[in-house]
């Protein structure tokens, strides 16, 4: 078994995207496109090619199962879906996840808009940058606001860095809650667990299939201030997280040992 090493579970990452040369988003980054064409090719491109693709990735090659699958299905609005970071493919997952009716976006670091040729497929197919100054993070919070009032699924890793097949659920701030808070949003946790592979499957694949655990809504406490409901939803979701996986992610495909209890 593979054994990986970490010092800080913060901020270690082990995404392994070294070859990538992450480049800031330019200053002049369309966060919203208006024209109806590139949104119809968006969408084409989104429910008619590459969601069928998806599904049948995630059946066959993944092994998926999704516990409560229906729970976004039921809401009448869109919703913020946090998941634990553990595979470049989450975004596939939660696109899964969240269904057919709902469209899918994701919150993405720079890595992902800095591949030559493919800033304009990745945002095609979901993805939204984070801000790194105060007139990107309007922008960014103008387009969140407008995805979630679209009806749309919002999807956050408040992990922020990939471990690979990591098994329990690492410390996350609140930052990210504000988002649900500031729009009165409702918001699913999900943690992704794996499973060893039944025969004949694990004849044909080396690494663990993937199992996914849904939470029922979760709303913001309309008691509180904004800056304690924040961590008083975060404090509900990393609970539930935390304690779903405790108890469903039972098969170690990589071990992570921190550096100073060698």
């Amino acid at each position: 078994m593979k054994t990986i090493y970490y010092e800080d579970e913060l901020n270690d990452d082990f995404a392994a995207t070294q070859g990538i040369k992450t480049k800031p988003l330019p200053k002049n980054y369309k966060w919203i496109h208006k024209s109806k064409l590139w949104n119809i090719f968006a969408d084409i491109l989104y429910f008619l090619i590459v969601f069928p693709i998806v599904k049948i990735f995630n059946k066959c090659i993944i092994g998926l199962t999704i516990k409560n699958r229906g729970v976004i299905k039921k809401l009448k609005s869109g919703c913020f879906l946090y998941s634990n970071h553990t595979q470049h493919i989450d975004p596939l997952i939660s696109a899964d996840v969240s269904g057919w009716g709902h469209r899918t976006y994701f919150m993405a670091g720079n890595d992902a808009f800095s591949i030559t040729g493919l800033k304009h497929l990745v945002a095609m197919l979901g993805a939204m940058p984070l801000g790194y100054d105060m007139d990107s993070m309007k922008k960014m919070i103008h387009t969140v606001s407008k995805r979630y009032h679209e009806k749309s699924c919002i999807t956050i890793y408040p992990e922020a860095h990939i471990w690979p097949y990591y098994t329990g659920i690492r410390p996350f701030k609140s930052a990210s809650f504000a988002y649900p808070v500031g729009l009165n949003a409702p918001v699913v946790a999900m943690v992704v667990t794996y499973r060893k592979r039944c025969f004949p499957f694990r004849l044909f694949f080396q690494y663990p299939a993937i199992t996914v655990y849904c939470s029922d809504p979760m709303y913001t406490n309309p008691t509180l201030g904004k800056k304690a409901a924040k961590e008083e939803l975060r404090n509900r979701v990393y609970e539930w997280m935390k304690e779903t996986a405790e108890k469903y992610s039972t098969y170690e495909y990589i071990r992570y040992e921190k550096k100073g209890n060698l």
